[in-house]
């Protein structure tokens, strides 16, 4: 019999032998002293082939009252086992990390009734456990494009009985598996962003298809659900443009909205298996609602059954409002509102504010919605004894994929109040045009295969601000296109991070690539874009990295001669804030220091030192190389300027002038790029013969001029060598 206490323990009564022991009161467990010191028991855990597991290992302890009460458990790892405990009889239960092995108890027993009580006293070695295979349910969940879904849930029902019994996430290449016991199932699948079904694609689990433990059930395309689409027309047929279809559950929830398309189509996307009602409304108000199959309310409405992957059509002809007619003789003020392309804006709010004489306090006193030749008729404009209004007109519907935004204007093409042109009533001919928006598009690739969706293409302004209100994410293929910028210069960035993320702040963990600015760049070098109105800026792609990139090599500064201390200077890269960097020196293969700093030894003689930096941010990593000149003893340099004129000495000791051949080269810096590295021009160089050199300097300016000299050696036992030198110039 078993009980269970606040379902963190289980009991159970002691039988045969142990129950014997328990009544003469004798068991190692009674006799054992309270607050005892655990000791260990250990075994092996591992599956039929004998190959180490993970798992867990469950200890239940006999009580004065002979019930075994759950009091440990412990986490297994490659199969070795260790759960300490204090003395007593116990009964352990074994179990593998994935549920794919059959649990059992100790030892090779399936209920606690037979499981052996086993007296601990000491360090307690058991016989080895194996647990038996277990029929599993397998598979793999991919997208209609047969990529992988990562953290899909797998839930398995009772094919009999409808209920849960178990589920699992499918892992990064979507497969999954679980442990069942034998008998008939059902599954079902889900994952954000796509339409759960049931397997297989079946839209409820009465419908489900049943399979048997053991089963294998390949590949589950998950959808991004059915399509409800259709065309919307008015009584003499013609397409109604901006017309909107609605998708509601039978519960009055909406699923999905779309506007009609010039031709009258509409295409409401993602909708998941179950029955649905169909409205059709015109936010321009020139036709009368109605659900479809003509019916006039959401409950006489036919039902739309909807399936697995499926497209239905539902189509509508509205029938005129009444009221929506206007008598012109009671029109104050009127216009047509169109498009920087001369397109109307069909159901543009228009809305007329007063001119009081305190202009900072201006009130909305009538508005109108344009139809569908861009016409608006204000109605109420002499409910007010003022004549003096501004105007001001909004495309406040939703766009069609691929459209332009059109921005707001007032009548005389201002973009605010303060300045917008005033009209007096009564007035026609008040016209106003909205300017369209610009945008870009391009394709986000991943350079090691990773999906790239949901990658987060940010725009930034002529002042490095981000405009996040126009942030464009890549789809499944690749794919983006943002169609709502403002005319200008932007600078554009690729930054993989989930897209909640953006706005959650969360920026400091990438989801695989590094960020990148176009093209394979930093801020301050990324190219810059120029939007136009009504046009697209195409191609701007980009190739994401896993791997951090050095946009400034690392350097070796310092002394890079025998005996002489160099230091590393760790490069500039393409992540900086939360980079953290690691040193490695190196001779040949072999590392030889470690730290930002290395004392050159001469095991280093005639080699070249590399240095190597790692960089990491996160998840994300990069590495580079950089090597020095081959190292040699340190010569002696002397350098005197005067003038335009430079003389150079090199020399050493107990060594003979004529021993010194080489080049001299004079470069100087006369800039640092956008990563802080120098940038030269050359201004002089001459022959170095017998230790000695003697160049004229081109090209100096007034003031200070920072002049780095590199003197090149041929042969011998000494490195070359690189001084730099201020020289100021006086006019």
């Amino acid at each position: 019999m078993i009980s269970t206490h606040g379902g963190a323990f289980a009991r159970l009564v002691a039988g045969g032998a142990a129950a014997a022991t328990v009544i003469a009161g004798l068991t190692i467990g009674l006799a054992a002293p309270a607050q005892a010191a655990p000791v260990g028991v250990t075994t092996t855990l591992t599956d039929p082939a004998g190959n180490a597991i993970d798992g867990y290992v469950t200890a239940y302890a006999l009580q004065p009252d002979g019930f075994y009460d759950y009091v440990d458990n412990a986490v297994v790892a490659d199969g070795l086992v260790r759960i300490d405990v204090e003395p007593g009889t116990y009964k352990f239960y074994f179990g593998d990390e994935d549920g794919l092995l059959t649990g059992e108890y100790y030892n090779d027993k399936q209920t606690m009734d037979l499981a052996d009580p086993v007296a601990v006293a000491g360090a307690t070695t058991l016989a080895p456990v194996a647990l038996a295979a277990r029929p599993t349910l397998s598979g793999q969940v991919v997208t209609p494009t047969g990529k992988p879904v990562e953290d899909a849930l797998v839930r398995i029902y009772d094919a009999a009985a409808g209920t849960s019994t178990t589920s699992t996430r499918t892992r990064a290449d979507g497969s999954w598996a679980v442990g069942v016991a034998a008998g008939n199932y059902k599954a079902y699948f889900e994952a954000s962003g796509y339409a759960f079904e049931y397997y297989n694609n079946k839209p409820s689990l009465a419908a489900a298809d049943v399979v048997a433990a053991g089963a294998n059930l390949g590949q589950v395309v998950l959808s991004r659900g059915s399509v409800v689409q259709g065309t919307v027309v008015n009584a003499a047929n013609a397409p109604l443009e901006r017309a909107r279809a609605t998708v509601y559950a039978a519960s009055g929830r909406q699923v999905g909205s779309d506007l009609t398309d010039a031709s009258g189509n509409y295409r409401i996307e993602g909708v998941a298996p179950g029955s649905y009602r169909v409205q059709f409304t015109d936010p321009v108000g020139e036709y009368l609602p109605e659900w479809n199959a003509d019916k006039a309310t959401i409950d006489t409405a036919d039902p739309l059954e909807v399936g697995v992957e499926t497209f239905y059509t539902v189509n509508a002809s509205l029938a005129p409002d009444p009221e929506a007619a206007i008598n012109p003789a009671n029109v104050d003020m009127s216009g047509i509102v169109v498009d920087s392309s001369g397109a109307p804006v069909i159901g543009a709010r228009v809305y007329a504010y007063d001119t009081p004489a305190d202009s900072d306090k201006p009130e909305v006193v009538d508005y109108a919605v344009a139809n569908r030749s861009g016409q608006y008729n204000l109605l109420d404009l002499s409910r007010t004894s003022e004549t003096i209004f501004k105007v001001q007109a909004k495309d406040e519907l939703e766009r069609e994929d691929g459209q332009y935004e059109r921005l707001a204007r007032w009548f005389g093409g201002a973009q605010t109040y303060a300045v917008a042109a005033p009209a007096t009533k009564p007035a026609g001919g008040v016209n106003i045009t909205l300017s369209l928006t610009g945008g870009v598009s391009g394709t986000v690739t991943s350079e090691s295969a990773l999906s790239v969706e949901d990658t987060a293409v940010r725009f930034f302004d002529e002042l490095g601000n981000p405009l996040d209100d126009t942030t464009a994410y890549a789809e499944e293929d690749g794919t983006y296109a943002a169609t709502n910028l403002v005319p200008g210069t932007y600078k554009v960035q690729f930054i993989d991070y989930n897209a909640t993320d953006l706005y959650n702040y969360s920026l400091d963990v990438p989801r695989g690539h590094a960020s990148e600015w176009y093209d394979n760049t930093s801020y301050v070098k990324a190219k810059e874009i120029v939007v136009k109105s009504g046009e697209t800026v195409t191609g701007i792609n980009a190739a994401l990295s896993e791997d951090l990139r050095a946009f400034r090599k690392p350097e070796i500064n310092g002394k890079p001669y025998l005996g002489g201390k160099v230091r590393a200077f760790p490069g500039v890269w393409s992540i900086e804030s939360g980079t953290t960097d690691s040193y490695e020196w190196l001779l040949g293969d072999t590392v030889v220091g470690n730290g930002v700093t290395y004392r050159v030894t001469k095991a280093a003689k005639n080699k070249r030192l590399t240095l190597r930096v790692t960089a990491e941010n996160g998840t994300l990593d990069g590495a580079a190389l950089v090597s020095s000149q081959v190292i040699k003893k340190k010569p002696k340099v002397k350098i005197a300027v005067k003038g335009a004129k430079a003389s150079v000495i090199v020399s050493a000791k107990k060594v003979k002038a004529k021993k010194f051949k080489g080049s001299v080269v004079a470069k100087k810096i006369v800039r640092t790029d956008e990563y802080g590295a120098p940038v030269y021009k050359k201004i002089g160089k001459a022959k170095l013969r017998n230790g000695r050199a003697s160049l004229t300097l081109k090209k100096l300016t007034q003031g200070k001029n920072k002049v780095v000299f590199l003197i090149t050696l041929k042969g011998g036992k000494y490195g070359n060598a690189e001084v730099t030198k201020t020289i100021k110039v006086k006019r």
